[in-house]
């Protein structure tokens, strides 16, 4: 390939001497040849000078591939030999081929492929051939067809010379080429390892000006802490700050040189040891976390100290930081805690205990009042007034009212104190509905209201305490009744579709409604909502707080939602739930009938 570039770099140069010798040929040709035959030879050599001309102008305006060199160089050496053989056909002079024999030579010096080469030279030869044979035996011929087979040896060893030469040449040129960029390549290492070796000495010199100034923050936020601080290489301790020497009630120049361990009470040393000299298989630090142990002043008094060591720089090497302070106020706290949460519970305890004691006390004498004015109202009421007879019904539903009070009181006693024993069993969700309905029908019947129940058809029973869930059930459902004028109250159970697993129990009417912003404080104890409108349905504001903590114990989340003057929706959360509408819903008893 470096040949053929050689050559085809050599192609806009031949054609320009080609251009000139045949534009100079066209005067010579005119005066020097006689006869019909000048011009038309003059015009031949005229019309191949253009021809070479445009060849190189459009050479510059196109660069000549180095695959068309060779191609190139032997298209115009035919076009020579074409011209040339033809004025030898038409002169009977054998001189004129002493013209070819130059261009044999000129091929030789020119062309660097001896294939090539052999294809111009055959060429000429058989063109020369083809116009001396008629002429032949004239010896002027023969000398000059002798010639011309040497001229095409000699081409062909110039050619040879000429090749071995440019490819000793060129070899060295890539040799050269090689060695330069090796040595650029050796020189850009050199520099890049100058470079390197200047960015690591900058490196260095900052990394030393940067623990100088960490080493200077630190001495500085050391002597700034309100914790002691105290730094040993070795065990030994090589300086400490302000603080520390107040602790131990001594200067800090009489703690240098210490053994660090003196700063320990002695019946803790064995445990601090590991820690402050990395002995027992510990790493002597202790990670960020604070050891406790009892220090010794210089005095020989004691204090409670938590300490934690961590490793650092100081003054040019690695040292050990011990960060002591000073927690007997702390633990002076601890204990004062300890104190009145025990004083607390112990309160609570008399609380819970005196709760239940007051309820049994208070639970007797009512049970006895309610069940006489039950006997009075069953047996006299025919037989006394009017009055008198309301007098009794009023004794006993204060009673009631009084004793629902006291338990109230009492199952939120429990479950403060967390004596509140439950039970889980399967509860059949159907039955249970129609137990709240039959306890709360008389007092839905009396404030004209009907309660509705749903359930799923493929409900399965739910895993809860019976006792209390029927509770909760009972005051939901009672307060639903209470707070409805109008409209009614809906039972309602939610299963999944496919197992039917109980998902969702909910409790929905059309009273007075909550405001969204008191839907938690409901449920807390002894809260009611606010208003005259709600103040006159009574109530003691516990039933709700009982509620929630019963379905908490359970496992249950109980949730309210609601529209002021629409009603609300009490909803006890048993698992996530599907969409609603996914539950297909039918009455309790499975016929359509409401309870």
């Amino acid at each position: 390939m470096a040949l053929d570039r050689h050559v085809a770099d050599a192609i806009p140069t031949l054609l320009v001497v080609l251009s000139g010798i045949y534009l100079a040929l066209v005067p010579l040709h005119l005066l020097v040849l006689e006869g019909p035959g000048a011009g038309r030879t003059a015009l031949t050599a005229l019309g191949l000078a253009a021809v070479f001309g445009l060849a190189r102008l459009l050479l510059y305006r196109f660069d000549l591939p180095a695959g068309w060199g060779h191609r190139a160089g032997v298209l115009v050496a035919f076009v020579v030999l074409m011209d040339l053989l033809f004025h030898l056909q038409q002169t009977t002079s054998p001189r004129e081929s002493t013209v070819i024999i130059l261009v044999v030579l000129a091929a030789g010096m020119f062309l660097l492929d001896s294939g090539w080469f052999a294809v111009v030279a055959g060429a000429a030869l058989a063109g020369w051939t083809a116009a001396a044979v008629p002429r032949l035996p004239d010896p002027d011929w023969i000398y000059f067809g002798l010639a011309l087979g040497v001229s095409a040896i000699l081409g062909a060893t110039v050619l040879s010379v000429r090749r071995r030469s440019l490819v000793r040449l060129e070899r060295l040129r890539v040799q050269e080429r090689i060695r330069q960029i090796e040595l650029e390549s050796a020189l850009d290492q050199t520099e890049g390892a100058r470079q390197a070796g200047e960015e690591a000495r900058q490196a260095m010199e900052s990394a030393i000006v940067q623990v100088k100034e960490s080493e200077e923050r630190f001495r500085r936020l050391a002597e700034a802490t309100f914790e002691g601080v105290v730094f040993f290489r070795e065990g030994r301790i090589l300086d400490a700050n302000p603080r520390a020497a107040q602790l131990f009630r001594v200067s800090v120049a009489q703690m240098v040189g210490d053994p660090v361990l003196n700063l320990v009470a002695p019946d803790h040393r064995d445990e601090a040891e590991s820690v402050l000299l990395g002995h027992g298989g510990r790493s002597g630090t202790t990670g960020g976390r604070a050891l406790e142990v009892e220090g010794r002043r210089y005095d020989g008094t004691r204090f409670p100290s938590e300490i934690s060591v961590v490793d650092s720089l100081f003054r040019g090497g690695t040292a050990r930081v011990l960060v002591l302070r000073d927690v007997t106020n702390q633990k002076r706290a601890e204990r004062m805690l300890r104190r009145a949460l025990e004083e607390a519970e112990a309160n609570s305890r008399a609380k819970s205990s005196f709760l239940a004691n007051m309820s049994h006390e208070l639970r007797t004498p009512l049970n006895s009042v309610i069940g006489f004015a039950n006997i009075l109202l069953k047996k006299q009421a025919d037989q006394m007034p009017e009055r008198e007879v309301d007098y009794i019904r009023r004794i006993q539903a204060n009673g009631e009212h009084l004793l629902a009070l006291i338990e109230d009181i009492l199952d939120l006693s429990k479950i403060d104190a967390e004596r509140m024993e439950l039970v889980r069993e399967p509860v059949d969700v159907p039955e249970l509905f129609r137990e709240v309905v039959r306890m709360l029908d008389l007092q839905s019947r009396k404030r004209g209201l009907e309660i509705d129940v749903e359930v799923p058809a493929n409900l399965r029973p739910a895993v809860a305490d019976p006792r209390r869930l029927r509770q909760v059930l009972v005051n939901l459902v009672g307060n639903a009744v209470k707070f409805t004028r109008d409209g009614g109250v809906t039972l309602r159970a939610l299963a999944d579709p496919d197992t039917g697993r109980p998902l969702r129990l909910e409790v929905e009417d059309t009273g007075i409604g909550i405001p969204e912003s008191q839907l938690e404080e409901i449920f807390a104890p002894f809260h009611q909502v606010d208003g005259s409108q709600a103040r006159s349905f009574g109530g003691t504001g516990l039933g709700l707080a009982i509620s929630r903590s019963l379905c908490e114990l359970m496992g249950f989340d109980l949730r309210a939602s609601s529209r002021v003057g629409e009603g609300s929706v009490f909803a006890i959360h048993m698992e996530p739930l599907p969409a609603p509408e996914q539950d297909r819903v039918v009455p309790a008893d499975g016929r359509g009938a409401r309870s």
